[in-house]
């Protein structure tokens, strides 16, 4: 019986003859973390902005300070969708090929099964 060091082995070395296109890793994981520090900038600018706000008495001062606050929180927005595509398809890329492995290996068991009858 295969062991899970075996299994995994296995899968990497059929990855790698099938030639597919896995994506390329740097330009995800830069995109990753564009998006994670949009995010962080996001939040943490709409924070100082709305502290900032505090502190003023004219409401055309206090207006502005809103836009700039919804500006951030929109920054922030774009950050989270910006990460979720990169760290997504990288988990789902990796998962269809394991399902399209898998599969492939119970089609052989199956077939193995069946013409040793």
């Amino acid at each position: 019986m295969e062991t899970t060091g075996d299994r995994i082995e296995q899968f990497k070395s059929d990855v790698t003859d099938m030639n597919l296109k896995t994506g390329n890793p740097s330009r995800d994981k830069t995109f990753q973390a564009l998006g994670f520090v949009l995010m962080l900038v996001g939040v943490i600018g709409a924070f100082v902005v709305y502290v900032s706000s505090n502190n003023l008495n004219s409401q055309l001062d206090v207006t502005s300070q809103v836009a700039f606050t919804v500006a951030f929180l929109a920054l922030t927005v774009f950050g989270a969708a910006i990460f979720l595509r990169y760290a997504l398809a990288n988990f789902l890329r990796m998962w269809l090929l394991r399902q399209l492995y898998e599969g492939q290996a119970n089609t052989d068991r199956i077939v193995d099964a069946v013409s040793k009858r």
